[in-house]
């Protein structure tokens, strides 16, 4: 009878002392998927500060050792990855800002003549074979011609009426986007959207060009990644019609 007593004194006393254990302990497996949900939409929403707290709480409720590792790496990749991606978008700005600075420098300084912006430029029908319209018009002069410069990665052209060497556009493809802005004061004349291969609008803007080296010429640029950049004289739209439709005439 006593041994029986003193079992069954044990058995409370063991039960007693996991129960306090247990309450001790602090975890709560409602409150951890709480702050397991809230670190997560934290870190949808790019919110670092909010995030830290979330996973602070995490650490207090959450038992799974596993769980609070696997939420940590999320994280860190979530955070090196936005650090890279900023870091090449600060790039990809930097690289736009010298490609259009030297674009609109090296435009600016050909432009009384466009046929000196490179040692060797090439004209329409140059390769001709006699007695055709192209070796014809080669000999009026009433053809295109392109001049280009290698510029990094970018290539830096020119083209330009070679009877009337006033008739001519300089183009470039930077990296970025491009606003009127970046090429210096301007008038816009018109803004509209065009369709990307994948469909999606893009906004594409005519300006007129009001200041500095390359006043009074037209600019055509657009808010796409690798897009061309124009700046033309007004009567070069005359001479290429494919200019018209991407200018929006």
């Amino acid at each position: 009878m006593r041994t029986s007593l003193v079992t069954r004194l044990g058995e409370v006393l063991l039960f007693a002392s996991l129960i306090s254990a247990l309450g001790c302990s602090g975890k709560d497996a409602t409150k951890c998927q709480e702050a397991l949900d809230g670190t997560r939409k934290s870190l949808a929403a790019s919110d670092y500060n909010l995030a830290g707290q979330w996973r602070n709480r995490a650490y207090k409720y959450c038992a799974d050792k596993a769980a609070l590792s696997t939420l940590d790496k999320q994280i860190v990749d979530q955070q090196a990855t936005e650090a890279a991606t900023k870091s090449a978008e600060a790039e990809r700005v930097a690289t736009n800002s010298a490609v259009l600075k030297l674009f609109t420098q090296w435009a600016g300084d050909n432009r009384a003549a466009p046929d000196h912006a490179s040692s060797t430029p090439k004209c329409d029908g140059d390769d001709a074979a006699p007695g055709t319209p192209a070796a014809a018009e080669a000999k009026t002069k009433d053809r295109l011609c392109s001049a280009t410069r290698a510029a990094g990665a970018s290539t830096l052209t020119a083209r330009y009426w070679e009877a009337d060497k006033t008739i001519e556009m300089f183009t470039v493809t930077p990296p970025g986007p491009v606003s009127c802005d970046d090429l210096g004061p301007n008038k816009a004349l018109k803004t509209w959207g065009v369709r990307s291969t994948s469909g999606t609008p893009i906004a594409r803007t005519r300006c007129e060009l009001t200041s500095g080296a390359l006043s009074g010429m037209t600019a055509v640029v657009s808010a796409a990644n690798n897009a061309p950049v124009y700046v033309f004289s007004a009567s070069y739209l005359e001479k290429d019609p494919a200019l018209k439709k991407i200018a929006g005439e």
